[in-house]
C-alpha cells in the first residue's frame, strides 16, 4: 500500500511541475521580447541621429558655399519688396514672412539657388536675402578702443542666408547665418 500511496503523489507533482516551468518559459519569453523591442528602438534612434547629424552638417556646407558666393560675387539683389528670383530676394516688406517660409518653397528648384555638392535623390540649396546696408558690426569693430574711429563706422552690404538640405533618408535642416561685406 505505501507504494500505491507514493506513485500517486508523483504522478500530481509531475503535472504541477510542467505548468510551472511553461508559465515561467512564457515570463522568459515576454521579457526577451520586450529586451529586444527596446533595442530595435534605441536602433532606429540612432539611426535617425546619424541621418541628422549628415544632413546638419551638409546644411553647413551648403551655408559656407552660399557666403563664400556673396563675398566673391557680390550679387545684384532684386528691388525691395519684389520677392525672390532664382534664390536671391530683394528686402522684405516690413512684417512680411519670408519667401522661404511659404509650403512647397524648397519643392521648386527654381525658388532657391542650387548647391554645387548637389547629390542623388537630395535637396540642397540656399537663399539670399538683401537685409540693406549698416554699420560694421564684426568684431574688430566692437573691441576696439577708440569707436569713433574709421574702422566701426564703416558701411557694409547685409545679408540672410538660409541654407536647405534635405537627404534621401528623409532627414531636413535648415540653417540661418547673417553676412556682411564691405
Amino acid at each position: 500500500m505505501i507504494r500505491y500511496q507514493a506513485r500517486g503523489c508523483r504522478s500530481r507533482q509531475g503535472g504541477i511541475a510542467l505548468i510551472v516551468v511553461l508559465l515561467l518559459l512564457l515570463l522568459v519569453t515576454i521579457l526577451g521580447l520586450a529586451a529586444m523591442r527596446g533595442a530595435l528602438l534605441q536602433e532606429r534612434m540612432s539611426g535617425n541621429m546619424r541621418a541628422r547629424s549628415i544632413a546638419f552638417q551638409t546644411a553647413e556646407s551648403v551655408l559656407r558655399e552660399a557666403e563664400q558666393y556673396v563675398a566673391q560675387q557680390r550679387p545684384a539683389m532684386p528691388a525691395a519688396g519684389s520677392g525672390c528670383t532664382g534664390g536671391l530676394c530683394g528686402m522684405a516688406v516690413a512684417g512680411a514672412a519670408p519667401a522661404w517660409e511659404a509650403a512647397g518653397f524648397w519643392d521648386s528648384p527654381t525658388n532657391y539657388r542650387t548647391s554645387n555638392i548637389q547629390g542623388d535623390d537630395q535637396v540642397l540649396g540656399y537663399v539670399i536675402e538683401d537685409m540693406g546696408k549698416g554699420e560694421d558690426v564684426s568684431d574688430d569693430c566692437t573691441t576696439a578702443i577708440d569707436l569713433s574711429a574709421s574702422v566701426c563706422s564703416t558701411s557694409v552690404q547685409r545679408y540672410r542666408i538660409t541654407a536647405f538640405a534635405r537627404l534621401a533618408n528623409g532627414a531636413e535642416v535648415l540653417l540661418q547665418s547673417r553676412f556682411q561685406v564691405q
